[in-house]
């Protein structure tokens, strides 16, 4: 076992015939009915078939029996992008860059299919052993036409988007919010609204400003490029954000990366600069 979820486990296991390594989720059938979840997993399993992106986890084998659904997805060998931060505390900026834009490139596939992902944190990131990043885990994502909003309050409270707070709808903007804060947390070391207190660190998601280390005082530089991008994701008004307008595009536009070529990046030819120690 090597992981555990609400509504079942997760198993490393090994295909007979080839020898290749996958995750199995293996979802109870009686807990999703009694927790009136068929309709998420449904839609979990039409997002993962859907999806087909070099940054993104997608299905592999899909089967069932009597008792239990599962789903089959590539394992990937260097873990949760979390425990990786866990052990360095802060990415440097080039690290954070690289990181970025995968992650930018994978929600705006997302997007382009007319998904809105909704659960990003560096949990939900694996590092692969090659260093490249795959997006996982969408138990929260959901299908949306065209100017169509979500209402459903969920997320990870560090991460949520004033708009998701206030509960007057949300579209595929609150993505590019939480990747404003991932940025913020993995060159920082902690999410810029964080609180222990859950009230108090709404109120400042919804009406807090940003505020960035003293490189002095702190020994934690960001760059002035790496503040502008963080500050223009994290907009609180959701028309104004960077992505609004023309989605990823915006994003990678952004003179944050332009040192970054998309498109060898994409091709995974570029070297990474962080590879996990296996």
């Amino acid at each position: 076992m090597i992981g555990k979820g609400s509504f079942g486990k997760v198993f490393l296991v090994q295909h007979k015939s080839d020898g290749n390594l996958y995750a199995m989720k293996c979802i109870r059938k009686d807990v999703i009915i009694e927790h009136e979840q068929l309709e998420n997993i449904r839609l979990e399993k039409d997002i993962l078939n859907k999806i087909n992106h070099p940054f993104l986890v997608n299905m592999e084998f899909v089967f069932q029996n009597e008792q239990r659904i599962y789903f089959l997805m590539k394992f990937i060998k260097g873990g949760e992008l979390f425990r990786h931060f866990v052990q360095v505390k802060r990415f440097p900026e080039e690290h954070v860059r690289f990181f970025t834009a995968q992650v930018a490139l994978a929600l705006g596939h997302l997007h382009e299919n007319k998904i809105i992902y909704r659960d990003l944190k560096p949990e939900n990131v694996l590092v692969g052993e090659d260093g490249y990043l795959m997006v996982a885990d969408f138990g929260l994502a959901k299908f949306v036409q065209n100017g169509e909003m979500a209402n459903s309050f969920c997320g990870t409270a560090e991460y949520l988007a004033p708009e998701m707070l206030i509960g007057n709808g949300h579209d595929y903007t609150v993505d590019w919010w939480a990747l404003g804060i991932l940025v913020y947390e993995m060159m920082v070391g902690i999410p810029p609204f964080f609180n222990r207190n859950k009230h108090k660190m709404y109120n400042l998601i919804k009406s807090g400003s940003i505020n960035f280390p003293d490189p002095v005082k702190h020994k934690i530089f960001v760059s002035d490029d790496a503040k502008d991008l963080i500050v223009k994701l994290l907009n609180k008004d959701k028309h104004e954000r960077l992505g609004a307008k023309n989605g990823v595009k915006d994003i990678l536009d952004h003179p944050f990366f332009k040192d970054i070529d998309m498109a060898k990046l994409t091709a995974k030819q570029l070297d990474p600069p962080y590879k996990p120690a296996m």
